[in-house]
């Protein structure tokens, strides 16, 4: 209540925008009235002369000197706000809006004198009092006032006048009751003014609050507050064509932090954020003065001087790295040369970002630098990244298949899916170089859209044949989750080929698992009603928790190949896959275990009771034909389940 009572008064705290606002607005109705003024005035002091030479009934002298001298007031101090308000408006006077007021204040006054002078003498003769009333209107309602010093002003003018008026001549009623009502009108009038003009004032400051919101989200990061890449792009290139500068000193950084992800799954988005905002603040402190943005995600870049670079961003990981429960982290960084005249900002941030790329594994390297050793590694990848799409269309991409034994008979009972690009350019391209490729540029689901047809075509083949039908699984990460609906594009491709969704197996890898809980419960559940069996694929391999197999109906637990390395040497890894393996067994979940390359491992696996397992031991990832006829000729025995395909799931 005394809020609304405070702003109806306008005694309420006011921006400085608002004040701006009514500054302006002054400046403007102080430029109308002291216009109307001046011209009010020197058409009176007109009048005045020529009733001095050339009306007969001529005014007293006394009378001619009463007016003329007001009049010349009131034009003088016309002339004074006029020439403020002009100055003010084309912004020469800076630090006057004291004066302003002043003046505004003192014209105002100037103004109400003149108008309870010149009525006084007109009342005293009976005639009217509207010089009063006009320049009562000119000073509190062309000028904006806050209500209470309009009243304060209005009160004391209306009461100052109307004493005035009583020494003159006996003051009626009548006359009493419309002073009154004058009053009230003009405060009225005033009020309704001001509040109007507050409510625009509110109305430009929000939109300029919004335009300035803007054009900080064109040049800012708006979680680290950071600059944004725009802005890196447009001032590098400035500063990379500036003739004056270093001949080869300027080098652009990537930076990457360790294990972001990891952290960011294990304690939660908001804990996320605050970490990249304090890294974001310990780049700007360790390159001060220099231009530092946020790339993406957890990635930043910087544009410095070539100076003690390696020991910089060595300090930098030093101060970032910490262990929190097993979460490593610490800051790993690419480095590129500007060459002289280089202003390509954005294949020195990829050449910069390839350089880290190399180092990503190395425990104890933070920092390298490109160089013409990378350059072959950087053209494959923009060639993967731009041919992908002919390659799948051509065929370039081929589904190579990997057998999976059951640990019991070592006889075949289904087989993984694997990507193979042999290039009319390149030949074999490694996957090691096109699936980090086609992840880090977001085109993965090509790549796994492609394997998906290519399978149900050769299961459509294989069926025709009339021979047994393997069943097949096939890999689906977060990103092909997130670029196309995996359901819908199954459901379409076996629909399409007349293949059981039986003999699909789904695996759902790892990096799947950061999608927002609801959205891939409610896929996995689609694709088991529709006849998919859904695998959880490297389990324990970073991502992968107990809590995953507590909220989501996997089939298959796929142990990741990791458990199996070193394991001769090992001591943990046998007690550790024991412990799995009987709790996938307990929570009814089947056991399927990959990177199987020893007899001993096998012996061991098959002891503990994992039912499926897979490796270079049983064989590697190789083209259909050569899988048939493995089979074909007994090197591969197929189990005697997959006969019975066509009556139940032999999973």
């Amino acid at each position: 209540m005394w809020k609304k009572i405070k702003r109806i008064l306008g005694i309420d705290r006011k921006t400085p925008r608002q004040l701006a606002f009514f500054e302006d607005a002054n400046a403007y109705a102080g430029i109308y009235m002291s216009v109307v003024i001046i011209v009010l005035e020197l058409f009176m002091i007109g009048s005045l002369a020529h009733n001095v030479l050339f009306e007969s009934k001529k005014r007293s002298t006394e009378w001619i000197i009463q007016h003329l001298s007001a009049y010349l007031v009131l034009i003088v101090m016309a002339v004074l706000l006029l020439v403020f308000c002009i100055r003010y408006r084309g912004k020469k006077l800076k630090y006057c809006v004291n004066w302003g007021r002043f003046i505004r204040i003192f014209f105002s006054w100037v103004c109400i004198a003149f108008g309870m002078y010149i009525s006084y003498l007109d009342y005293i003769k009976g005639e009217q009092i509207l010089t009063f009333l006009t320049m009562i209107l000119f000073a509190v309602c062309l000028l904006n006032w806050r209500p209470i010093v309009t009243l304060f002003l209005m009160t004391l003018s209306f009461a100052g006048f109307y004493v005035m008026m009583g020494f003159g001549k006996e003051i009626t009623y009548a006359t009493t009751v419309n002073f009154i009502i004058y009053w009230i009108s003009i405060m009225m009038v005033s009020i309704s003014i001001y509040h109007q003009r507050l409510s625009e004032a509110e109305k430009s400051e929000r939109l300029e609050q919004v335009n300035e919101h803007l054009k900080k989200l064109a040049i800012t990061d708006e979680l680290t507050g950071i600059r944004n890449m725009n802005y890196f792009h447009e001032q590098a290139a400035v500063i990379a064509a500036d003739p004056n500068r270093e001949s080869g000193r300027l080098i652009v950084l990537y930076v990457d932090i360790e294990n972001f992800k990891t952290y960011n799954d294990k304690y939660g988005f908001e804990q996320g954020n605050d970490l990249l905002k304090r890294i974001a603040t310990q780049l700007e402190a360790a390159f001060e003065g220099d231009l530092v943005s946020r790339f993406s995600d957890d990635h930043f870049v910087v544009l410095t001087k070539d100076d003690n670079i390696a020991d910089r961003i060595n300090t930098l990981s030093h101060s970032v790295r910490v262990k929190m429960d097993e979460v490593y982290l610490g800051i790993k960084a690419g480095g590129y040369h500007l060459a002289d005249g280089a202003v390509d900002i954005a294949s020195a941030c990829d050449h910069a970002r390839y350089a880290c790329s190399t180092i990503k594994t190395d425990f104890d390297e933070h920092y390298r630098e490109y160089d013409k050793s990378m350059d072959d590694g950087v053209i494959r990848k923009h060639y993967i990244i731009n041919n992908v799409r002919e390659a799948v269309s051509q065929g370039y991409i081929k589904a190579y298949y990997q057998p999976v034994v059951w640990s019991e008979d070592k006889k075949v009972c289904g087989v993984e899916a694997l990507a193979r690009w042999i290039d009319p350019r390149y030949g074999f391209l490694s996957p090691g170089d096109f699936i980090p490729a086609l992840e880090d540029s977001r085109q993965v689901y090509i790549l796994d859209k492609g394997i998906v047809e290519i399978v149900c075509k050769d299961i459509r083949e294989r069926m025709n044949s009339g021979e047994p039908v393997l069943p097949v699984s096939v890999n689906f990460s977060r990103i092909d989750f997130e670029s196309f609906n995996v359901v819908a594009y199954l459901k379409e491709m076996t629909d399409k080929y007349g293949v059981p969704p039986r003999l699909i197996h789904v695996e759902v890898t790892e990096s799947a698992l950061t999608m927002r809980s609801e959205e891939l419960g409610e896929a996995i559940g689609k694709l088991k009603e529709i006849g998919f069996t859904v695998w959880l694929d490297d389990f324990g391999s970073g991502y992968s928790s107990l809590n995953v197999l507590k909220d989501y109906e996997f089939s298959v637990l796929k142990i990741d190949m990791n458990f199996l390395s070193n394991f001769s040497t090992n001591k943990k890894s046998k007690p550790i896959l024991d412990s799995v393996v009987r709790m996938a067994d307990q929570i009814e979940m089947r056991t399927l275990s990959e990177g199987v390359e020893t007899e001993e491992a096998s012996e061991f696996l098959k002891e503990i009771g994992c039912e499926k397992l897979q490796g270079y031991l049983f064989g590697k990832p190789m083209p259909k034909q050569e899988l048939y006829e493995k089979i074909k000729t007994g090197e591969l025995a197929v189990s005697e389940k997959i006969s019975a395909i066509s009556e139940s799931d032999p999973d």
